[in-house]
């Protein structure tokens, strides 16, 4: 019965994590802002992200640093990735706790594919490349916060 529970953990997780990247694999348009993202992630059932990156709204670039977590995870991984940002009208809406749904399979190298939305109805598509060993069939809250720079607003 357990290997069955098993299973099931890894099928959603494949599911999520084909979601996630399929979603986040639409091209960025033209009017949109980019990340740019590497971050670690750790989890034991409930998982546990950190990093940083860099937001760039076509003129500027805005330094960032992301932290949160959810559940399902299991292993840690290293990842880094490239995002599109939209509905950024103001810089600083970029700020906030964003709700998320994704996935990762990983053994070695990876991918995941992470969508997400905060409360300014800014929506980040993340695709990442992973190092590690990881399952993660997530539902969580990142939280972004830019960090001070002289073209904040």
């Amino acid at each position: 019965m357990n290997c069955f529970r098993h299973l099931g953990l890894l099928a959603l997780a494949g599911f999520l994590a084909g979601h996630g990247m399929a979603r986040a694999q639409a091209g960025c348009a033209d009017t949109d802002a980019r990340i740019d993202m590497s971050a670690h992630q750790v989890g034991a059932g409930i998982g546990y992200l950190w990093g940083k990156g860099t937001l760039y709204d076509g003129t500027h670039t805005y330094p960032f640093t992301v932290r949160g977590g959810g559940a399902f995870s299991l292993g840690g991984i290293a990842l880094s990735g490239q995002g599109c940002v939209r509905n950024l009208p103001r810089v600083r809406d970029f700020n906030g706790t964003y709700w998320t749904v994704g996935g990762t399979a990983t053994l070695h190298h990876g991918t995941a594919g992470v969508v997400m939305e905060n409360a300014h109805g800014v929506d980040i598509n993340l695709k990442a490349k992973t190092r590690g060993a990881q399952v993660s069939g997530q539902v969580g809250r990142l939280s972004f916060h830019l960090l001070e720079t002289t073209h904040s607003q």
